[in-house]
C-alpha cells in the first residue's frame, strides 16, 4: 500500500474529532516577535504615497536647480527643505489629525512606536536625499549641510509644536503654514541679508545645534503626551 493510500485508510478508520477552542488557544498564544528593522520596514509600508511622492517632487526640484543654476542651489534648496519636513511631522502625526490616537493606542504596537517609526522612516530618506544634494552646492559639503538642515529642523520644530496643541485639520492648516513662513524666512535671508555669505556660517551652525536641541525637546514632549494618553486609556 502506498504512503498517501495509507493516510487515506487512517484518516477513515480514525476520524480525527472536531476541535474544541480552537480560536481562543490561538488567541492565547502569545504574537510572534518582530525585529526592529522589519517593524521600521512595515511601518514605512503605511506612509502614503502622497508623502513618498511629496518629498520626492521637493528633492526633484532642489536637484534640477542644482543641475540648472548651481551659484542658486543652496538657497534654493534651503527653502524647499521645510516642505519635506511638513511631509514628515503630518505623516507621523496622523492618527492625531484625523482622531485615530485612543484606537491605534489599543493596537500590539504603542502609538509611540508606530509615529516614531513612520517620522524616522521618512527623516531618514530625507536625511540620505540631502546627502546626494549637498555636493552640488558651491559652499562644500559641510556648509551646504548645515544649511539645509537648519530649515529642515526649524520647520520640524514649529510643525511638532503646532501639531501638540492643535487638532484636526487646524493642525495640518498650521504645518503648512509653518513650512511656508520657513521657506520666505530662507528667501528673505538671501536676498535681503546675504545670511549664506562664509562669514556667517557659525551662526547657522548656531541656529542648527539650538533648532536640534529644541527639536529633541519638542519630539519629548510629544511623546510624553502620547504616554499621558495610553495611560488614560
Amino acid at each position: 500500500m502506498k504512503k498517501r493510500e495509507l493516510k487515506r485508510a487512517l484518516r477513515d478508520a480514525f476520524p480525527a474529532p472536531d476541535p474544541v477552542g480552537k480560536r481562543a488557544f490561538l488567541r492565547s498564544l502569545p504574537p510572534a516577535p518582530v525585529s526592529h528593522l522589519r517593524f521600521l520596514l512595515g511601518q514605512a509600508g503605511y506612509i502614503r504615497k502622497s508623502a513618498w511622492a511629496a518629498s520626492l517632487t521637493v528633492f526633484a526640484l532642489a536637484l534640477a536647480v542644482g543641475r540648472l543654476a548651481p551659484q542658486d542651489a543652496v538657497w534654493a534648496t534651503a527653502a524647499l527643505t521645510p516642505f519635506a519636513a511638513m511631509a514628515a511631522v503630518t505623516e507621523g502625526a496622523r492618527s492625531a489629525l484625523y482622531g485615530m490616537e485612543e484606537l491605534e493606542l489599543s493596537s500590539r504596537f504603542g502609538l509611540k512606536s508606530v509615529a516614531l517609526a513612520r517620522m524616522g522612516a521618512l527623516g531618514l530618506a530625507h536625511f540620505l536625499l540631502l546627502a546626494l544634494l549637498a555636493p552640488l552646492g558651491p559652499a562644500g559639503l559641510v556648509r551646504t549641510g548645515v544649511y539645509l538642515l537648519t530649515p529642515y529642523l526649524l520647520t520640524a520644530l514649529l510643525g511638532m509644536a503646532a501639531l501638540r496643541r492643535l487638532r484636526g485639520k487646524e493642525a495640518l492648516y498650521a504645518v503648512a503654514a509653518v513650512a511656508v513662513l520657513v521657506a520666505g524666512l530662507s528667501l528673505a535671508l538671501h536676498s535681503g541679508l546675504d545670511a549664506y555669505a562664509p562669514a556667517n556660517f557659525r551662526w547657522w551652525l548656531l541656529a542648527l545645534l539650538l533648532a536640534a536641541g529644541l527639536t529633541a525637546r519638542e519630539y519629548r514632549n510629544t511623546i510624553k503626551r502620547t504616554e499621558e494618553l495610553s495611560w488614560n486609556w
